[in-house]
């Protein structure tokens, strides 16, 4: 398979955030776009987790997506009519959660700050809850664990998540494609992309202002 950069990662998984987006908003009929949408939060969480490991300033790093979570939040509670918290703030606690973990070698401890940063996901109506604060941890050890165990683990979280526990949909099943993307990344970062902070907010004020044009008719 074609190896690729992390900017042409975060490329993919900007497509697929829109894709899934249009879907819910403006084409509900294509379910298609839905299942190309369930691989977009895995592979920012991947983002994420290389972000944590190289970046040089974690703090303000941090402060960025909080910003960034921030001004989006309302467009995203008017557009999706939801108060839940949008998708920056379950990357900012995932951060958090990278950071400490790195700091704590004994497993007992890494488990336990996982455990209370899905805890807080979940308190805080953070997009994608203990799921999202589980697949950044997960990617976070894509690098740390032999391609097959990684694979394995990856395959029995969402079998737990979503068969036994049954916290989400069925479609999210189709977001374990999204391991097999990361395995392609080359190990260059490519261009960098922080044009995302602002992608986030803007695509969903154009589909926002969409939305509302085709429900005025």
């Amino acid at each position: 398979m074609i190896k690729v950069s992390a900017f042409s990662i975060k490329i993919l998984a900007a497509v697929f955030m829109v894709m899934d987006h249009v879907c819910y908003l403006l084409m509900p009929e294509l379910v298609v776009l839905h299942l190309f949408g369930r691989l977009s939060f895995p592979l920012f969480a991947w983002l994420l987790a290389e972000g944590e490991k190289h970046t040089h300033n974690v703090h303000q790093y941090g402060r960025r997506l909080l910003i960034a979570a921030i001004i989006s939040q309302p467009i995203y509670s008017i557009v999706f009519q939801s108060l839940s918290l949008n998708i920056l703030f379950t990357l900012l606690l995932g951060l958090v959660m990278l950071h400490l973990v790195k700091r704590c070698p004994q497993l007992w401890q890494q488990l336990i700050i996982i455990g209370l940063c899905a805890v807080v996901a979940e308190s805080l109506g953070a997009e994608y809850g203990t799921y999202g604060i589980g697949v950044i941890f997960l990617m976070s050890l894509i690098d740390k664990l032999k391609p097959k165990v990684w694979l394995l683990y990856w395959c029995i979280f969402h079998f737990f998540i979503l068969v036994i526990l049954s916290m989400l949909n069925i479609f999210q099943g189709w977001a374990i494609l999204a391991g097999l993307i990361v395995f392609q990344f080359n190990g260059k970062q490519g261009s960098r992309a922080r044009w995302f902070y602002l992608f986030y907010p803007a695509h969903l004020i154009i589909l926002g202002i969409i939305n509302y044009l085709i429900q005025s008719r």
